[in-house]
């Protein structure tokens, strides 16, 4: 045995740097007398750092640009909300100014420069509609009408004898329907409706309508047939109007058939 006495040394593992596994290293004992020397420990690490692996895997920059990324996403998500707040805030403003306005133009405003009463003295209306009677005289052949059954009425008109007096001069839409009707009849018959006009005492006709041809020989069943006047007429005030027909037993006798009537347009 050597003079100096050595003390058991234990190996110790180095970590190669490329990660593989630990392998042994050497080492030698100085001898000397009274002193023997260790071999310096080593740290000893089984797996290299995350780090360090996740740098060599190429996760390192993929977590940065996974970052960034989401970071422009809720930028731009801010900025789309600011956006919208504005939007609706342009819109409220807008809808402030308006509402007054509308409120304003539609609220009632007081007439001025014409007063009521003569407002509806000047729209008064002026009109009649009458409904023809069912005994006619049949020699006169001037129709008479009903003024108070039905839908009958006259304004701002008078009534008299047949005839419709205006008491404003103006223009008139003058009307007057009659129908006739009967089994009897003859080929040289022919149907004559008339409006006339007295102004002053003197007749004449305003609107003529003649109705022949209507009768065939051996005709034994019920015939109807129908003669309408309307046209628009320049009345002069006191000016009267009528309706005559030829043949007035023939008339039908149905309420709503014969009707006579005016109103002023202008």
């Amino acid at each position: 045995m050597s003079g100096s006495l050595g003390h058991p040394s234990h190996p110790v593992f180095m970590v190669d740097s490329s990660g593989n596994l630990p392998r042994p290293q050497q080492f030698y004992h100085q001898r000397g007398p009274g002193r023997h020397l260790e071999p310096p420990l080593v740290p000893c690490w089984t797996f290299p750092p995350a780090r360090a692996k996740l740098k060599r895997n190429g996760w390192g920059g993929l977590s940065a640009g996974l970052l960034v990324l989401i970071l422009l996403l809720v930028f731009a998500a801010l900025g789309l909300g600011a956006y919208q707040i504005r939007h609706l805030q342009t819109q409220v403003e807008r809808l402030t100014l308006e509402i007054p306005t509308k409120l304003q133009n539609n609220a009632p405003q007081k007439l001025v420069g014409l007063d009521p009463a003569e407002f509806n003295k000047k729209t008064k209306t002026t009109a009649a509609h009458l409904m023809g009677c069912a005994d006619q005289n049949k020699s006169s052949g001037t129709l008479k009408w009903e003024t108070k059954i039905g839908d009958v009425f006259t304004e701002g008109v008078k009534y008299s004898n047949g005839g419709l007096q205006v008491n404003e001069t103006g223009l008139y839409f003058v009307y007057a329907h009659v129908e006739f009707g009967s089994n009897l009849c003859s080929l040289t018959d022919i149907l004559a409706h008339i409006i006339s006009l007295k102004r002053n005492n003197n007749h004449r006709a305003i609107m003529e309508d003649r109705q022949e041809g209507f009768c065939m020989e051996g005709r034994s069943d019920v015939w109807m047939i129908g003669s309408h006047l309307g046209s628009l007429q320049h009345l002069k005030e006191s000016d009267w109007l009528f309706v005559n027909v030829s043949h007035a037993h023939l008339l039908s006798r149905h309420f709503h058939s014969n009707y006579f009537g005016l109103f002023k347009i202008h």
